[in-house]
């Protein structure tokens, strides 16, 4: 629950405030940009009460999604509603209770006629289980990386779901079923790509032909209106990354759904004009320089 007695000095005024536990994992402005802003330290605090039913909803889903509960509302402890899950495009939602322990990373659900797939792990909750349900539950947990497990173990328990996960990260998930080494198929339309860069074993999966979900790989950067990566998250290789940008250049991509910075529906021309560049680019300037370009995406560690 928000702590109203540690509410962010530059809060507006009224019933919404954000309190300062924030760890500026971004999430919560990517539900309610404009109404939730960015401090000079990467802290979140309310800028703007809303004015309209839309602007309310926007703003319970940033509550809900937050993943140290710090968006709150003075009048109400709960959304009137299910916040999540939210669909994003015909088919995909956004889970949000977004979890500390994945510093806030975004999990998705793929609602398919041979199973849904679970990409990446949201908070277990009663609620949201119970939306799964009429759902039709999860098939497929996918798992980008060691960062993003979360409980992903009791939502694969709750389904009899298998678990993916690329092998040089597989440690940080000793439960799951299925441990690619490479490039893999998971199911008809389902690839698993290794693109090692974040971490040594992060993956993305390319489904039906139009929907990439990134991970911490790749995401649509919104104060730049760009595709891009995250330089002070890149652990494991810089280079490596570049190299798996490239990999994944000629896809044919409408959307993209980041972990950790903005989905996009990019759009297939865009998708490829920009990566065509990227990879390119970030041998040019490097990590370090990067990292120093404007609006580059704040740390979330």
């Amino acid at each position: 629950m928000a702590r109203i007695d540690q509410a962010h000095p530059d809060d507006v005024e009224g019933r919404w405030f954000v309190d300062t536990r924030c760890v500026r994992c971004d999430s919560a402005r990517h539900w309610a940009p404009g109404l939730v802003e960015m401090d000079s330290e990467g802290r979140s605090f309310l800028a703007r009460q809303p004015q309209t039913g839309e602007e309310e909803a926007a703003l319970w889903r940033a509550s809900v999604a937050c993943p140290t509960k710090s968006i709150g509302n003075r009048d109400t402890a709960r959304p009137p509603g299910g916040a999540f899950p939210h669909e994003l495009t015909p088919r995909v939602f956004a889970l949000g209770h977004n979890v500390p322990s994945s510093f806030g990373g975004h999990s998705y659900l793929v609602v398919r006629s041979d199973g849904n797939l679970m990409v990446d792990s949201p908070r277990f909750t009663r609620t949201l289980a119970d939306q799964l349900d009429e759902l039709g539950g999860v098939a497929h947990v996918l798992l980008s990386h060691r960062d993003d497990v979360a409980d992903a173990e009791r939502w694969a328990d709750r389904y009899g779901s298998r678990v993916w996960i690329h092998a040089a990260d597989a440690d940080a998930a000793p439960f799951a079923t299925d441990i690619t080494t490479g490039d893999q198929s998971v199911a008809d339309g389902i690839v698993s790509i290794h693109t090692p860069g974040h971490t040594e074993g992060h993956v993305v999966y390319h489904v039906d032909g139009r929907w990439l979900f990134t991970g911490d790989t790749l995401f649509w950067n919104q104060r730049r209106g760009e595709l891009d990566v995250t330089p002070k998250q890149t652990w494991f290789s810089w280079d490596v990354l570049a190299d798996s940008m490239d990999r994944i250049a000629d896809l044919a991509v409408e959307w993209v759904f980041a972990g950790h910075g903005k989905w996009h529906h990019v759009g297939a021309e865009t998708y490829a004009a920009q990566m065509s560049c990227l990879g390119p680019e970030m041998r040019a300037y490097g990590q370090a320089d990067w990292a120093n370009k404007p609006n580059t995406m704040f740390g979330w560690y």
